[in-house]
């Protein structure tokens, strides 16, 4: 009888548990991008990032990097494969010195680049763009 009554009672936790959702990564998102080596060619930037998602590849989405030049977007570089981890809702990218990291926390990512030597390069902070329907920031 304790048997069946603990079994139920699992069950019943079971049944009503549910999966931590994965945040929204898919949109535009918006913020700064520190240097933090100094006496390097690297500038502190506005950047926007245009993420989508790729059909039938779960946890990878194309990201198109911008920076703000003069008011304009120009595009930083080739439209990229990165790959999210739903455990520690982080989106990564492997470049030939390092690799950007930056973790999705509801409408905000933090992140930044970490060159091969575990220097951070860049401290990334990045707000999703609300659309008009969503009422623009």
């Amino acid at each position: 009888m304790v048997h069946a009554v603990l079994g139920i009672v699992l069950l019943g936790g079971i049944a009503g548990w549910q999966a931590p959702t994965a945040p929204q990564v898919a949109g535009d998102w918006r913020g700064t991008s520190e240097c933090l080596v100094k006496d390097s060619p690297c500038h502190d930037e506005t950047n926007v990032y245009r993420i989508t998602a790729i059909a039938g590849k779960s946890y990878r989405y194309k990201v198109a990097g911008s920076k703000i030049v003069d008011g304009q977007e120009t595009v930083m570089g080739p439209t990229a494969n990165w790959d999210y981890d739903p455990r520690t809702h982080t989106l990564t990218y492997a470049v030939g010195n390092g690799h950007f990291w930056l973790k999705v926390d509801g409408d905000k990512m933090d992140g930044g680049l970490m060159l091969a030597d575990m220097t951070v390069y860049r401290k990334i902070h990045l707000e999703r763009v609300k659309t008009r329907d969503e009422g623009e920031k």
